[in-house]
């Protein structure tokens, strides 16, 4: 009897404990299913978001990554069409507006550029990027006053970067101000003392106002530091020029220069040469190509003057040329430009010449030149070597250095024969002809330490 009665007694616990865990399953099923109905009516809530130019939301920094890809490869036009519309969706999204200055800036909209700096600047008084593009625009502007507030404030928040201390030094020197120039430039030298573009601009400052010795020494240098690099050894024609010193000059340039090139800038320099201080720095760091009430005119070889106001170049892509009249219209509402032409801040662009027709090596090909008139392009000029071999070994080496800045781009290497009858294989970078982007990209190499040049040069 006792068995039975235990037996029975085991069975009611079995089958208690089975409703307890049927119960239990049945609970967790139900929050599952109520887990599921609730995030189903959260989709369905963020599927009724409201569309940004007919397009589903994406998250700001999905667009943020998308545009700064697109940025990244040139793509200037969908870069700005995901900026302005996370800038759009948010008021107060300051990656948005820091994009849209840094495009504006790379298509050489100096004026848009510097109202979405602003815009930055307004939601974050502190934010580097602004204050350092800011400055940069004002310094291409030739407003180097109105950059110096911006430049010795960031020395203050980054003492230790010399790309500071080098814009500084830029905008002394447009100011006629050589001693503090070079004093900030010897700042940025102590935090990266083998900086070929400080070097080659400490170099000139020391030109500007007549200390030839020290430029010479700076100068050699920095060839020195690469024999690849054409940069220093223009500047040292320059400064052989200044000096008074053109046979010197003309030995140099004999094997850096085609003959055409040669005469176009030794004619250059020499109408440097009557300039002040600061215009002489106006006209190697900017461009500048006269000045209001200056007797002479920048003069080419052959006599001619040259005017302020280079050739406009027309883009042949038509999404391009189409970008450029937007931008057109977007800088002509906004404040007016200023009268002088400028060049590249953050290099002097005394080597943009004209460059006699030459053929282009493809596949270690050389085509044969086509004798007829060739339109000019602007591209980034990485360095010459004896043979095409050691070209494209270069770009290999100059890839590396510059880490992903050329991962878009294609090597170009054309044949010249210079000055002195000998030949020699100039590397470019390939697919940019314009100059806006040639100086983006030169901007870009130079903050890795890799010298180039933005030239003018025949696009056959």
């Amino acid at each position: 009897m006792m068995g039975v009665r235990g037996n029975t007694a085991l069975y009611d616990i079995e089958d208690k404990l089975k409703i307890i865990i049927d119960g239990a399953l049945m609970t967790q099923k139900f929050t599952q299913t109520l887990v599921l109905v609730l995030s189903c009516f959260f989709l369905v809530s963020c599927g009724g978001e409201r569309r940004v130019d007919g397009e589903m939301p994406f998250d700001s920094s999905s667009l943020m990554n998308m545009a700064e890809s697109f940025l990244q490869a040139g793509d200037y036009g969908n870069a700005m069409r995901l900026y302005q519309r996370a800038a759009n969706e948010n008021p107060q999204h300051i990656p948005s507006r820091l994009g849209l200055a840094k495009t504006y800036q790379a298509l050489g909209a100096t004026d848009a550029a510097i109202n979405f700096y602003e815009q930055v600047l307004r939601l974050d008084p502190n934010n580097m990027d602004a204050k350092m593009g800011s400055g940069q625009m004002l310094i291409t502007k030739n407003r180097p006053a109105d950059a110096i507030p911006y430049l010795t404030g960031l020395s203050g928040q980054d003492p230790k970067n010399y790309r500071i201390f080098n814009m500084l030094g830029l905008a002394h020197d447009l100011m006629g101000q050589q001693e503090e120039a070079q004093m900030n430039y010897g700042r940025g030298l102590t935090l990266a003392a083998d900086n070929i573009s400080v070097l080659n601009n400490l170099a000139l400052s020391f030109a500007f106002e007549e200390q030839y010795a020290p430029a010479i020494k700076l100068l050699s240098k920095a060839i020195n530091l690469d024999y690849t690099v054409t940069k220093a050894q223009h500047n040292l024609v320059l400064v052989y020029v200044l000096s008074g010193e053109e046979d010197a000059a003309r030995e140099i340039g004999d094997s850096i220069m085609t003959r055409e090139e040669m005469e176009t800038n030794i004619a250059r320099y020499r109408w440097v040469k009557s300039l002040s201080p600061g215009q002489r720095a106006q006209a190697i760091f900017l461009g500048i190509k006269n000045f209001p009430g200056q007797a002479g005119k920048a003069v080419l070889s052959g006599g001619r003057e040259q005017s302020g106001r280079e050739e406009e170049i027309i883009p042949d892509d038509p999404k391009k040329r189409q970008l450029q009249e937007l931008l057109k219209q977007e800088v002509a509402s906004s404040s007016p430009r200023t009268q002088n032409t400028t060049e590249n801040p953050l290099g002097n662009s005394a080597s943009d010449s004209p460059e006699t027709p030459s053929p282009i090596l493809s596949d270690a090909r050389v085509q044969k030149a086509v004798k007829k008139p060739s339109e000019k392009v602007y591209r980034v000029q990485l360095g010459s070597y004896p043979n095409p071999k050691l070209a494209r070994s270069g770009w290999a080496k100059i890839g590396r250095r510059s880490k992903d800045i050329l991962e878009p781009y294609e090597p170009l290497v054309k044949l010249v024969t210079l000055a002195n009858g000998k030949n020699l294989f100039r590397l470019f970078v390939g697919s940019i002809e314009e100059k806006m982007l040639a100086r983006t990209v030169c901007d870009d190499l130079r903050d890795r330490n890799v010298d180039c040049l933005v030239l003018k040069t025949s696009k056959d």
